[in-house]
């Protein structure tokens, strides 16, 4: 029986409606799976989550990982690709890591970073689920207009999934039970995810604070 690593990476666990939520969670917690499969709430920066890769003395046969990307697609599109990795100029993976210990979640990241320190085996497989960066701040606004027109006094996060983010749901689970029983090799419709495909790095001052550095003199 195969060892896999079933990867949350962004999961939130206080947001019910969220698709990468508790009710994602709950499912996953429920499949009597075919393999030995060790589900990780990945909800830290890649550098910690590589470094416990590095500290297991497990070795997976596969990794899946499910993530919340942006990539312009439409939203709530779920999507199967495997990740085939490429070359990156050596600054341009300091530069992801170096975002990376700033705590951002980052998919791309982890993927580029894992894959720097080899901790990947052959099969790494993400479940991408195309929704808006800004969707679980534009949740919670939605949620403080209800209560401030309507009176409630209920916890935030707690409102009932709709029946659209449960479609949702539903389709990253039928989409990791294939991943986790059946492997690249067992899946047809695997779309490829390279380096080439990687979401750019946020434009935000500590990339030009490695830009500003390049251009200083050292001192003789």
């Amino acid at each position: 029986m195969s060892r896999i690593a079933l990867g949350l990476v962004g999961y939130y666990q206080f947001i019910r409606g969220y698709p990468m939520g508790p009710e994602l969670k709950r499912s996953l917690d429920g499949i009597a799976w075919r393999h030995n499969v060790d589900i990780k709430e990945m909800n830290w920066g890649p550098v910690a989550i590589v470094q416990e890769f590095q500290a297991s003395k497990i070795v997976y046969e596969r990794v899946v990982l499910i993530a919340a990307v942006h990539r312009g697609g439409e939203v709530g599109t779920v999507t199967c690709r495997n990740w085939v990795g490429g070359e990156l100029a050596v600054m341009e993976v300091q530069n992801r890591i170096f975002e990376a210990v700033t705590g951002i979640i980052s998919v791309d990241n982890l993927l580029v970073i894992g894959a720097h320190f080899k901790i990947w085996p052959r099969d790494v497989i993400v479940i991408e689920v195309e929704l808006p960066d800004d969707v679980i701040g534009n949740m919670v606004l939605t949620e403080l207009e209800i209560h401030r027109h309507s009176g409630e006094v209920t916890a935030i996060g707690d409102r009932p999934i709709t029946p659209e983010a449960q479609n949702i749901v539903d389709r990253i689970v039928a989409c990791t039970k294939l991943a986790v029983d059946l492997g690249v090799e067992g899946m047809d419709d695997l779309s490829p995810l390279s380096v080439d495909d990687l979401n750019p790095l946020a434009d935000v001052c500590h990339n030009q604070l490695v830009r500003d550095c390049h251009r200083i003199t050292p001192l003789n």
